[in-house]
């Protein structure tokens, strides 16, 4: 992400504030100027910033904010502007009514036009990537090579015959029938066919069981732990469980583990999952402080304790969760 300054004096344009402007202005003694005359009474123009901002501020400062700063550092991002146009493609599809185009729907919903609901969407896929290129930008160097040292392996590739479970009573069926496959394999049954013939999931039993190449992190902690455990060509002796059922698991291939400077990228992608992951607070004070890097002021007092108020308040939301 560039880093820069863009000095942002906030304030909100008040449709109501904006009738003030051009001839016919009038002003009281202390140099306030009139909105509204009801009855004999005055609504300043003072009043209704001071009421729309309690109201709507907090909403709308941020968005200001962010559009500010995302369409400078964002400017034509060809990813975001793809991203946008399949999840607006997706909600028109799903939510287009018959005699009633998508337009028309988002009518209903408040929004004046197709444009203004593509900026929302658009707002959105640029805060998520302003944040995964936060924490990208501050994971240090040690970090990486930490993970690299105790957590990075070669890939390795597996087979396995999976017999699911969804209770205590199919539970105990399927770890018999999972032991009584080993000691099919151990008589030396052919794993492709016993797997064919019995494997629970279908995305696999066609192929002999075979799952490919994998690396740590893409396969559920039990399952990854006994497969990187396994020699090349030996399959486990007893069967493992997992949230799926039962799986025996046959090792087929194990790559070298790359140098670091080739699997530095692929290591900050899974930090960066990790620290999301670990951190729920991590989007919020990410995006904190990206506002402050590009040189947030507040101009009006009031403005800035809504502020300070709105993310005090969005972390304590997620510290409850």
């Amino acid at each position: 992400m560039k880093k820069g300054k863009i000095v942002l004096g906030v304030a909100i344009t008040l449709s109501a504030v904006l009738l003030l402007s051009g001839c016919g202005k009038t002003k009281l003694k202390n140099g306030k100027e009139v909105a509204i005359k009801i009855n004999g009474e005055n609504i300043t123009a003072d009043d209704l910033y001071d009421e729309l901002r309690e109201k709507y501020a907090k909403y709308q400062i941020i968005d200001d904010i962010d559009k500010k700063i995302f369409d400078v550092i964002y400017k034509d991002d060809k990813d975001i502007e793809e991203q946008v146009k399949n999840q607006y493609e997706s909600y028109e599809s799903q939510y287009s009514q018959d005699g009633k185009s998508f337009e028309e729907v988002l009518k209903d919903y408040g929004y004046k036009n197709a444009k203004q609901f593509k900026d929302e969407l658009k707002l959105s896929f640029q805060r998520t990537k302003a944040v995964d290129d936060y924490i990208k930008e501050n994971i240090t160097d040690k970090e990486i090579q930490k993970y690299y040292d105790e957590n990075y392996a070669g890939d390795i590739s597996a087979k396995h015959i999976l017999i699911s479970a969804s209770d205590d009573a199919s539970s105990e069926e399927a770890l018999s029938k999972a032991k009584d496959l080993i000691k099919q394999l151990n008589d030396g049954a052919d794993f492709d066919t016993l797997a064919k013939e019995n494997s629970d999931d279908p995305g696999s039993k066609e192929n002999g069981g075979d799952l490919g190449y994998f690396n740590k992190g893409q396969m559920v902690k039990e399952f990854e732990e006994a497969a990187y455990s396994l020699k090349v060509g030996e399959y486990t002796k007893i069967p493992v469980k997992t949230s799926y059922g039962y799986h025996i698991i046959l090792k087929t291939g194990e790559k070298d583990k790359k140098e670091l400077k080739k699997a530095k990228e692929e290591i900050i992608e899974k930090l960066l999952s990790q620290k999301k992951e670990e951190d729920k607070t991590i989007t919020i004070t990410s995006l904190d402080n990206i506002r402050k890097n590009y040189g947030l002021k507040f101009k009006d007092s009031k403005l800035k304790s809504i502020y300070k108020k709105y993310i005090e308040d969005q972390l304590e939301q997620v510290k409850e969760q």
